[in-house]
């Protein structure tokens, strides 16, 4: 530690410790693990052993050379669970990272005791749901500035300081300089969210270019007993955003469950 080493990456790890239940964080694409400055002391607090780890691409992970966008963000998931012998453990995502959640969530029902969605849609690949997004999304948000695809209106006019910290924390991951991203093993679709066995909470914010509320609440009525919340007057970054109600949303759910 701090970097675990799965082979093709050297992933950068920052593992709390402790015998509490392990809680696993994914980020987005726009960022990397230090966004989750205002969950990890909070859950730690809570008992919780609590895991962030830069994904291949992003901050400060070591890809070998052409292999930054090689394999799978679930396999690298799998390979850091194994190497940290984790037991059965919650696993929490957000946007991209919730695209890795789900897969996992998936493939390795057992390893987990509840799944946590957050501003995601998914990368579903059903052009029906593309079609469904498309109608609740603005032709033009992937031209927008960062900022206003990643934060809410209401957190830009509030928060000029914290719009600043999360550009800096967006900053400096190597799929930025003309490279991709790993994608999921195989594509995701609403009939694999159907075969869902994991508990699952399921969070929109309710000012989300990328996935607004009908867009997440489509995903949480496909998965099987999906509780489904929305934190008001947040973007795509609601973690970020409104940390205290988003911590509120998966400490109640955990509790439940983990």
């Amino acid at each position: 530690m701090p970097y675990i080493d799965i082979g093709e990456a050297q992933l950068w790890t920052e593992d709390t410790g402790g015998d509490g239940p392990p809680l696993v964080l994914l980020h987005a694409a726009a960022g990397n693990s230090t966004c989750w400055a205002e969950q990890r002391p909070l859950f730690e607090a809570g008992g919780h052993r609590v895991i962030t780890y830069d994904m291949r691409g992003f901050g400060r992970t070591r890809s070998a050379p052409g292999l930054q966008a090689a394999g799978s963000m679930t396999a690298d998931l799998e390979a850091l669970v194994k190497r940290l012998e984790l037991p059965q453990f919650s696993l929490a995502g957000t946007a991209r990272g919730a695209v890795c959640a789900l897969e996992y969530a998936l493939d390795n029902p057992s390893s987990l005791k509840a799944l946590v969605v957050s501003t995601s849609y998914g990368g579903l690949t059903d052009p029906e749901f593309a079609r469904f997004r498309a109608r609740h999304i603005a032709p033009g948000l992937l031209g927008l500035p960062t900022e206003e695809k990643e934060l809410g209106a209401t957190y830009r006019a509030a928060h000029p300081e914290g719009v600043i910290r999360f550009l800096d924390m967006t900053q400096g991951s190597d799929w930025e300089e003309g490279g991709s991203w790993q994608p999921v093993r195989e594509p995701l679709t609403l009939a694999r969210l159907a075969r869902m066995a994991v508990p699952a909470l399921v969070i929109a914010g309710d000012e989300d270019a990328y996935a607004p509320p009908p867009v997440m609440r489509t995903i949480a009525d496909h998965i099987p007993g999906a509780r489904f919340e929305v934190v008001q007057h947040a973007g795509h970054s609601a973690y970020w955003e409104r940390p205290q109600e988003w911590n509120r949303l998966v400490r109640q759910f955990l509790h439940t469950h983990a």
